[in-house]
C-alpha cells in the first residue's frame, strides 16, 4: 500500500509504503522507514509535500507514481494542488520526480481550470494508458463560504508521461443546483474494467453537513458515466471511526471479492478501512 501522512512543522505531507499479507490485511508494515517521497524547495510546486500516490507496476520502462503536489503558490483560500509524475526502476523502494505538472490547466471556464489532482490510471495494452482524474474547476461563494467546484476529467497516454484530453470532457461532473442539497464535488476517482463495463467509485460532496459519501458509476467506454442513487455505497458505522466520513476508495481484485481500502472520519485522520464484496455481485 502506497498512502500519504502530514507531520512535522508547517503541515507537510510525505508518501509512504506499506506491506502486509493478504491473509492478515489488518497488520501493515514500513517498506523503509524514511518518506519515498516529500517536499520540494521553497517557492516550488511541492513545497508543502506530496499525497495522494497512485502507483502503476509496469514490466517494462519502470513503475510509475502519480501524486499531488502540495505548495504555497495558490492563493489564500484556495488548493495548491497540481498532478505530479515520478519513476522507479527498482520496484517502488526509491524514486526520481520526472514531471510535476503532467496535465495542463483547462482554460477558464472549463472542468479543470483551476486545479488538477488525485488520478486513477489503467494500462489496456502496451501502447495506451487511460486516466481518470481530480478536476478543480472553479471557486463558487456558496452560503458565504468559498467552494471549490470540482468533476472527474479523463485523459489519454501512449507512454504514461505524456498525456491528452479529449474534447468530450468532464468524465463525470458534480451536480451543483442539479442535486438537492447543492453538490459540489465528485473526485478521487477509482476504475476497475471487468467483462468490458468500467465500475467507478469515487468522493461525492454535497452540502449536507457531511464532508464526503462513498458513490458509484458505469460506463461502457470509459468516458461517458452513469451515476448510480445518492445512496452511501456502504453504510456510516455508529461510534467507529467512520461514523462522519468516508472517502479516498481504493479496490482492488482478491481471488473471487473485492476489496475496497477507504478512510474514515477527519481525511483519514481515525484511520484505513477495509469493505470486501464478492465480484460475482458487482452486475
Amino acid at each position: 500500500m502506497f498512502f500519504w501522512t502530514r507531520h512535522g512543522e508547517g503541515d507537510v505531507r510525505y508518501i509512504y509504503a506499506a506491506d502486509a499479507s493478504v491473509e492478515n490485511p489488518y497488520e501493515w508494515k514500513l517498506v523503509k522507514s524514511e518518506a519515498l517521497l516529500g517536499p520540494d524547495a521553497p517557492g516550488t510546486l511541492r513545497s508543502r509535500g506530496a499525497g495522494f500516490p497512485f502507483v502503476l507496476p509496469r514490466t517494462k520502462g519502470g513503475w510509475l507514481l502519480y501524486y499531488n503536489t502540495w505548495g504555497s503558490w495558490a492563493p489564500s483560500g484556495e488548493r495548491p494542488s497540481r498532478t505530479g509524475l515520478a519513476i522507479s526502476h527498482d520496484e517502488g523502494l526509491s524514486w526520481r520526480v520526472i514531471n510535476e505538472a503532467v496535465l495542463p490547466l483547462g482554460k477558464p471556464g472549463e472542468f479543470d481550470a483551476a486545479l488538477t489532482g488525485s488520478v486513477w490510471v489503467t494500462q489496456t495494452r502496451e501502447n495506451h494508458y487511460d486516466m481518470w482524474y481530480t478536476a478543480g474547476e472553479r471557486y463558487e461563494p456558496i452560503n458565504g463560504v468559498k467552494e471549490l467546484i470540482v468533476n472527474i476529467g479523463y485523459a489519454t497516454s501512449k507512454d504514461g508521461v505524456t498525456w491528452t484530453k479529449p474534447a468530450a470532457n468532464p468524465a463525470l461532473a458534480a451536480r451543483q443546483q442539479r442535486s438537492t442539497p447543492y453538490e459540489t464535488i465528485v473526485s478521487k476517482p477509482c476504475v476497475l474494467i471487468k467483462n468490458g463495463v468500467y465500475h467507478m467509485w469515487f468522493n461525492a460532496r454535497r452540502m449536507d453537513g457531511r464532508l464526503y459519501q462513498l458513490r458509484y458509476a458505469r460506463s461502457e467506454d470509459g468516458l461517458h458515466w452513469r451515476p448510480f442513487s445518492d445512496q452511501d455505497v456502504l453504510p456510516l458505522t455508529a461510534g467507529a471511526f467512520d461514523s462522519q466520513n468516508q472517502s479516498y476508495p481504493d479496490v482492488i481484485e482478491v481471488g473471487d471479492e473485492l476489496w475496497m481500502f477507504y478512510v474514515g472520519n477527519q481525511i483519514g485522520s481515525t484511520g484505513v478501512g477495509l469493505a470486501t464484496m464478492k465480484k460475482s455481485d458487482l452486475r
